[in-house]
Order: C-alpha cells, then structure tokens, then sequence
C-alpha cells in the first residue's frame, strides 16, 4: 500500500477547511449577509463521540493487526478524526445530522487503521 493513504483524510480535511475559508471570505467582501456567527462550531456531543471512538476503533483494530499498538498514534488518528469532523461541520455551516456522522465514521476508522498499519 502507498505510504500517502492514510494521510488522505486529513489532507481531504485541510482541503474542506480552505474552502469554506474562500468562500466566507469571498461572502464577506461581496457584503452578503453571513449567517448567524456563534462562537464555537455546532459540533455536538453525539458527533464528536461518534468520530472520536471510530478514530479508537481503527486505530485499535489497526494496532493489533500490525503488532504496533501505540497511544500516541492512538491521540493523532483522533485529532485527525476530528479535523474531519470540524472540516465538514464548518463546510456545511450546521450539525452534522447522525447519517452524516455515521457516514464520516467510515472514512475515520479506515484511515485509523491505515495510520497503524504503515507507521511501524
């Protein structure tokens, strides 16, 4: 497998993050009303709990299947899970409904599993 696999999330997710970047920007300075602006992303508990334990889950699966189970690459494949998540959530400018978490969950796991299993 290709070394660059299991970073196709994260980069998916910086990708998402310029985007949304770009077009608020572009929004603000054709004087387009934004909408309502709250201080911390809708992110939701369920969300997070969901993308999180995916992370867990194939980083768990993915460590015991190489023999290289270790807590560090255990907290980057969750702070990866959750650059996705936040990626999409500002994307969409709302809480992620739960067949969209459950849909981000899939993509989590498997790049979890990747990360354990090229990272030796």
């Amino acid at each position: 497998m290709p070394t660059f696999v299991p970073v196709l999330l994260p980069a998916l997710s910086a990708v998402l993050m310029a985007v949304a970047g770009i077009r608020d920007q572009t929004a603000r300075k054709r004087g387009t009303p934004m909408p309502e602006q709250r201080g911390l992303l809708p992110l939701g508990w369920v969300a997070v709990g969901v993308t999180v334990l995916a992370a867990l889950v194939g980083s768990v699966v993915g460590g015991l299947a190489e023999d290289n189970l270790r807590p560090v690459l255990l907290l980057i494949n969750a702070v990866w899970g959750m650059l996705a998540l936040v990626a999409l959530t500002r994307l969409l400018r709302r809480t992620l409904r739960t067949a969209e978490v459950l849909a981000l969950a899939v993509p989590v796991t498997v790049s979890a599993f990747l990360v354990m299993g090229v990272a030796r």
